[in-house]
């Protein structure tokens, strides 16, 4: 695209008009005239052919206009570079050198106001016409009312690429150049008063409107500050209406504590949101021990949410070095209260909580109102009952006030029944964290034959696996379950045997408050390969195998009395067999029967305390893993017996349909995996590692299903391959660093 000028440019000659004489010939008929005066555009010397004397172009003619008929150009039409179509061209020509109307040859071109027989091509061309009209010394062109050369070689029929430019400095320098008007009192055309002062800062109505709704409404709504010369505006300190004319006018903004109020307050009152995001930002990047309660107090005045979330976990992350200082005396009852009952409050036992608690109430006697309310937040079942008794019952109140008698009531019941805890979780009675992790317990490294008693968790945000207290004695083929956050290993093996000859009975249960295991009743019968499940806040441990041989029955853990105790049996033993509940009841699926590997599925409900036959799997499995995930249970991975007295890992894998009483296939695994351990974490199945039989040795990897993708993947390893390994996910608290290489005890028989 060519710019446009701004003024016309001389027309170029055309090459064959050029100034060299013509030879002598009869006069030419005035089409033709008409015809070369068009083609040679503009010269000042160019003759009228035949007509010897003749003045040039320049001087001596008069307004005689000539039309082209753009819609019906011939061939001997000559195109003048950057002439539209349809254009009106008015040629000067001597009056003197009118000549009469004569037979044409070529009738495209056609002068007006002369012969009458003319005037009817002039009709039928003013209807097609459009009018470009451009004056210099000899014709005149006008464009849309822009003048415009013909030497500028303008497009007509065929427009160029559109190129959009943009200045980067334009909105500078227009903000500066206000801004300099506004310093000079030039074209202000309303005065601004804050509500505390009499000064005057005299503004431009546009600029307060673009950049403030408050403004905008008040000067275009027909309130009647639309025609004040003189606005006060209440509510607006001096300071803050000064910083905020400032920030329309030159987009920037200085801040410090000594005029954030002020700022604050004057943007949130006109509504001018850019401040309100910086205001927001330095707050929340100045938070410190010293000045975090009153940012906080900013915060809330306010209604600065982020600002507000980001001192509550200032808050917490730092409650401990915050005790130390003042200004924990200055905290609102809110935060407190918001404070002592989060599970991400670390670092502070319970007994330093009551007692910080206790000064804060006692420093001001209108606080003894909040001490109910307060102590609510605090976890006395967690204490020790030497704290309850030496530290807790000496306080007046909590002797005194009804809702801290029963607390104490509480903790003291809690404390006298440390089987029953599991089933007698509150909020005061959890663990204070807020993360959940993958957690492996056991298994067996088949090269050195060792077994091993280490429980692991699963880092997410380190990407690396950090140990926990380990066991009093190891473990592998053994079952695991989940009470209220309690871990409960049952039976399993503790040295190597594939036949399953060192069963064991013991059971121990894991506190993750304290980090620490306890042992509760054993089992009625030694097991291994079994399944243990938890189910309506009992544990229910479903066949297996002993030294004695297979095992069709089922036992049953209540920790309200630390008893085990039989249930309906399955009608047949089954071992190496998995599990899932679902809906109320366990669904048992797969296992060897007698050396058989078995595709069935049975369902135990233990309101009825019978089994129900269901719809067998698809394919043939043991030493499988099964895991519930909405409404689907899923069977995964395992082995079958391949019939030359081996076996195959059976990578397929499925999922049931309780409600349908279906199978259904789903993507298979990317390795095979058996006598594995399996985990639900954020709606993701893991398996960890296991046996493979096709490789013929351990595994290390763990494994992830998207159930909504229908996709395997290889996400992390375990720290060595463990076969018999056993997984749950787990609140815990994550150890601040990693403790030494795990544990392993030596076997004591071979297989």
């Amino acid at each position: 695209m060519f710019p446009r000028p701004r003024a016309p440019s001389p027309l170029p000659l055309p090459p064959q008009l050029g100034s060299r004489p013509l030879p002598q010939q009869s006069p030419p008929h005035p089409g033709e005239v008409r015809r070369r005066l068009c083609r040679c555009g503009r010269s000042s010397s160019a003759p009228i052919p035949g007509k010897p004397g003749t003045g040039s172009f320049e001087n001596n003619w008069s307004g005689i206009r000539v039309r082209v008929r753009a819609l019906r150009l011939r061939q001997d039409r000559v195109k003048w570079p950057g002439l539209a179509e349809g254009a009106k061209v008015r040629v000067l020509v001597p009056r003197s050198r009118r000549e009469p109307r004569l037979r044409r040859e070529t009738p495209s071109l056609a002068l007006g106001a002369q012969h009458p027989a003319d005037k009817r091509r002039d009709a039928r061309t003013r209807r097609a016409r459009s009018l470009v009209e451009e004056e210099d010394q000899h014709m005149k062109l006008s464009l849309g009312g822009s003048e415009m050369g013909l030497s500028s070689h303008l497009q007509s029929s065929k427009a160029g690429p559109t190129r959009i430019f943009t200045s980067n400095t334009h909105s500078s320098v227009v903000l500066q150049g206000f801004d300099q008007l506004r310093l000079e009192g030039l074209l202000c055309d309303v005065t601004l008063m804050p509500g505390d002062t009499d000064d005057a800062f005299p503004v431009h109505r546009v600029m307060m409107a673009s950049a403030s709704d408050y403004f905008k409404a008040m000067f275009t709504g027909g309130m009647k500050e639309q025609d004040l010369m003189c606005i006060k505006l209440h509510g607006v300190s001096k300071v803050g209406l000064r910083k905020i004319i400032d920030f329309i006018y030159t987009a920037k903004l200085s801040l410090n504590m000594d005029n954030l109020q002020d700022t604050l307050e004057a943007a949130s009152f006109l509504q001018i949101l850019p401040v309100l995001d910086f205001c927001k930002v330095f707050l929340i990047s100045g938070v410190t021990l010293d000045n975090c309660v009153e940012v906080g107090r900013i915060a809330n005045t306010y209604n600065l949410t982020e600002v507000d979330k980001y001192v509550n976990s200032f808050v917490l992350k730092n409650f401990p070095a915050l005790l130390s200082t003042g200004e924990f005396l200055k905290l609102p009852f809110e935060r407190l209260a918001f404070v002592l009952s989060s599970n991400s409050l670390k670092h502070c036992t319970e007994l330093e909580l009551f007692k910080a608690t206790c000064r804060w109430l006692r420093l001001e006697e209108p606080r003894m109102d909040f001490a109910a309310k307060l102590m609510k937040n605090i976890r006395f079942p967690l204490m020790t009952p030497q704290e309850l008794i030496n530290y807790v019952q000496t306080v007046d109140f909590m002797r005194t006030d009804n809702t801290c008698v029963n607390l104490l009531l509480e903790a003291s019941n809690y404390q006298m029944m440390p089987y029953m805890q599991p089933v007698m979780q509150s909020d005061r009675t959890a663990i204070r964290s807020d993360t959940t992790h993958l957690v492996t317990l056991g298994g067996v490294l088949r090269q050195q034959l060792v077994v091993s008693k280490e429980l692991r968790m699963y880092d997410e945000k380190a990407h690396e696996w950090k140990s926990l207290a380990p066991m009093d004695a190891p473990r592998y083929q053994h079952g695991i379950a989940v009470i209220g956050n309690f871990l409960y290993v049952v039976g399993g093996q503790s040295n190597y045997d594939t036949k399953g000859k060192t069963a064991v009975d013991t059971v121990f249960r894991f506190d993750p408050r304290y980090n620490k295991w306890m042992q509760v009743a054993s089992l009625n019968e030694k097991r291994t390969f079994f399944h243990l499940s938890a189910l309506k806040g009992y544990l229910y441990a479903v066949g297996g195998r002993n030294a004695a041989g297979e095992l069709p029955t089922v036992e049953c853990y209540n920790p309200r009395t630390n008893e085990w105790t039989y249930v309906a049996k399955m009608s047949e033993p089954h071992y190496g067999h998995a599990g899932t509940v679902y809906g109320g009841v366990m669904y048992i699926s797969g296992g060897i029967t007698h050396d058989t590997f078995q595709k069935e599925l049975m369902c135990f409900d233990p309101d009825t305390d019978k089994w129900i036959q269901k719809a067998p799997m698809t394919t043939v499995r043991g030493l499988h893993c099964m895991c519930t995930v909405g409404e689907r249970l899923y069977v995964i991975g395992g082995n079958h017996f391949r019939g030359t007295s081996d076996y195959d890992d059976v990578l397929s894998c499925e999922y049931y349909s309780p409600i349908l009483d279906q199978w259904t296939p789903i993507a298979a695994m990317l390795r095979g995996q058996s006598d594995v351990g399996v985990a639900v974490f954020e709606n993701k199945i893991y398996v960890v590692g296991g046996y493979s039989w096709n490789n013929r040795c351990m595994v290390e990897i763990v494994q992830k299903y998207d159930p909504d993708k229908d996709e395997w993947h290889k996400v992390f390893d375990l720290p060595e391959s463990l076969g018999g390994i056993r997984a749950c996910t787990l609140t815990v608290f994550p150890p601040e660093e990693t403790t030494p290489s795990p544990s392993r005890e030596s076997p004591l028989s071979a297989p």
